[in-house]
């Protein structure tokens, strides 16, 4: 049995965006944030994690092609 992981992954990834956006934004108005510049490694990360399970999932052939 294989698992569909393309709605996991459209998650990650719209969530690591919009929390990107959220710290990109406070940092424009100059609010400190502490370890900025790591969260943002990290969520480089998970959008990178997220991608990789989008394009698994379609490879596997589960859900509806494009």
């Amino acid at each position: 049995m294989k698992h569909n992981l393309s709605l996991a992954g459209a998650a990650l990834i719209s969530g690591c965006i919009i929390v990107g956006g959220i710290l990109i934004g406070a940092l424009t108005f100059s609010v400190e944030i502490p370890f900025a510049p790591y969260i943002m490694m990290i969520l480089t990360a998970l959008i990178v994690f997220g991608a990789a399970m989008l394009i698994l999932s379609r490879r596997i052939g589960s859900g509806p092609s494009l």
